[in-house]
């Protein structure tokens, strides 16, 4: 519309010139020396304009010829990135897509002159492991690192992710405490370095590990809690280091201390070590709680006198007296103590509240022992295993502990 304009405009003043021009034609002398030019002031006008189009043009030709090679290499740089931006996209898009050959060969073929090598690399890598080719992929990341020295921390940490997916863990825990050393607070770095720990079952190093964690305020306890409780129930679990496990226990708040993933570990190291009484404090605290059935099949295997850990179940049960649990921890008892017509009684009110594998399993035990008929025994035996409770049969075929009794 602009242009449409001034052409509209140089028209009407061209046509104002034309007209004047026809009306007066003027008249110019023109002279030098011994030469004189004489012509009309409307032809001298229209040979100035030609004359001052051609000095236009050739300018602007001179012009263009001197900045050729900057022009030409401004129209090449714009086609290679408009070219690599494709490939990329085309690179990104196949890794999306699980065409990892096909995405590493455009993301490599096109890193240097991309704008953005970091991205071309790193997925490079990716597509690299997800193909299992380790070596090309840390290729790439040495050839990041070198590209982008600047961006080497986050090359390693990619690193160090690439190397937990593919259960390289000894890899990454090493790559993980050279970035840990470089930047101690790093909440990625802790949070992987806990799970390389994790999987290579180092719950000494996990433990220690713990404490920075939980002082960083960018991990949410729900990132650590579970590898923290592996950790204790490891560490509370080993059977020849009693000063560790006594440190560890200590370290515990008193509501982890009555808590049975950490109190049966450590009722069952207080028993290896013969101290009874210390452990049956342990658990009397936390069954009063709660009738946990791995703390009652702990108090139940206790080496203390048998009629009192009767008495104490029986107390129990008064305040729980459909607790299924603690009936069958009281049958359990009554069969070690031969009392029948007790652990008879029991575990019909057992099975009366619900049907148990437990209940089923120390029935045919108790039949066994009476010297009833094996039919009879098997009975139950079968209706524990095709019982819809299918929690397992290992703690009541394991005897109770009355070496002391």
């Amino acid at each position: 519309m602009k242009l449409i304009l001034i052409i509209i405009v140089a028209l009407v003043i061209a046509s104002g010139l034309a007209y004047q021009v026809h009306l007066d034609p003027g008249y110019v002398l023109l002279s030098y020396d011994t030469w004189s030019v004489e012509t009309s002031l409307a032809v001298l006008l229209f040979l100035l304009f030609v004359l001052f189009i051609g000095f236009y043009l050739s300018l602007r030709f001179l012009l263009a010829v001197k900045h050729a090679p900057k022009s030409i290499s401004q129209w090449h740089h714009l086609r290679q990135r408009s070219r690599s931006m494709a490939a990329l996209n085309r690179g990104l898009l196949d890794s999306a897509e699980g065409n990892w050959q096909r995405a590493e060969k455009l993301l490599i073929k096109s890193a240097q002159r991309s704008e953005t090598p970091l991205l071309n690399y790193l997925t490079a890598a990716h597509a690299a492991q997800s193909l299992g080719a380790y070596d090309r992929r840390d290729t790439y990341l040495l050839q990041a690192g070198d590209t982008l020295p600047e961006h080497i921390h986050a090359i390693h940490l990619t690193r160090a992710k690439l190397q937990l997916a593919a259960a390289q863990y000894e890899q990454a825990l090493a790559s993980l405490q050279q970035l840990k050393v470089a930047t101690p607070k790093h909440p990625i770095v802790l949070t992987l370095l806990m799970q390389s720990y994790a999987h290579l079952k180092d719950w000494h190093a996990l433990y220690e590990l713990l404490p920075a964690i939980k002082k960083n305020r960018d991990i949410d306890d729900s990132q650590w809690l579970a590898f923290e409780q592996k950790a204790l129930q490891h560490l509370l679990s080993e059977p020849t280091n009693q000063d560790a496990i006594e440190s560890v226990w200590q370290n515990l708040d008193k509501k982890q201390k009555l808590q049975p993933d950490y109190l049966v570990p450590y009722i069952n190291c207080l028993h290896d070590s013969k101290q009874y009484l210390l452990a049956e404090e342990w658990l009397v605290k936390a069954l009063n709680q709660q009738a946990h059935p791995d703390l009652l099949n702990a108090y139940s295997q206790l080496a203390i006198e048998p009629n009192k850990k009767t008495k104490q179940l029986e107390k129990w049960l008064k305040s729980a007296v459909d607790n299924t649990d603690i009936l069958n921890a009281l049958a359990t008892q009554c069969l070690e103590q031969k009392l029948w017509g007790k652990a008879t009684s029991y575990l019909e009110q057992s099975l009366s509240v619900t049907p148990t594998r437990a209940a089923y399993f120390l029935f045919g035990k108790l039949l066994e022992q009476q010297g009833e008929s094996t039919e009879k025994a098997a009975a139950y035996y079968k209706q524990a295993l095709a019982c819809g409770d299918k929690s397992p049969l290992a703690n009541l075929l394991s005897q109770p502990v009355d070496e002391d009794a």
